[in-house]
């Protein structure tokens, strides 16, 4: 196994980059990068005869991190949409209990503002 120090140094700079748009919340950065990233784990992929044990490990480690980075951006990307659907709800509801402590939802609030033609 003979070493391919220049691929190495391409996947381990796509890697990096990655990790920073992942920080950033760069997503048009991540999507730019994903074409590229595709294009050359089909590179290492037909070459991985050409990397030795410790850089595929390396590699491997850096895919691991980025890919707990995005968990965590989906995960926040989630929350970000299911607060701003509560608050959107909560402007157009009104819920309350009734008195035997069942939620009540009154529907959306009424205006006493009427249009006229």
């Amino acid at each position: 196994m003979s070493e391919n120090t220049e691929l190495f140094e391409r996947a381990q700079a796509l890697m990096e980059a990655e990790r920073e748009a992942l920080k950033a919340g760069d997503f048009t950065k991540l999507e730019a990068l994903y074409e590229e990233k595709h294009s050359l784990l089909k590179e290492i992929e037909a070459q991985a005869d050409t990397l030795t044990r410790t850089q595929l490990e390396a590699l491997s480690v850096s895919s691991r991190g980025n890919d707990r980075l995005l968990d965590a951006a989906q995960r926040g990307l989630r929350a970000v949409a299911r607060r701003l659907s509560e608050t959107r709800r909560a402007a157009e509801h009104l819920d309350t209990y009734t008195d035997k402590g069942k939620r009540q939802d009154l529907g959306p609030a009424k205006s006493s503002f009427e249009r006229r033609a």
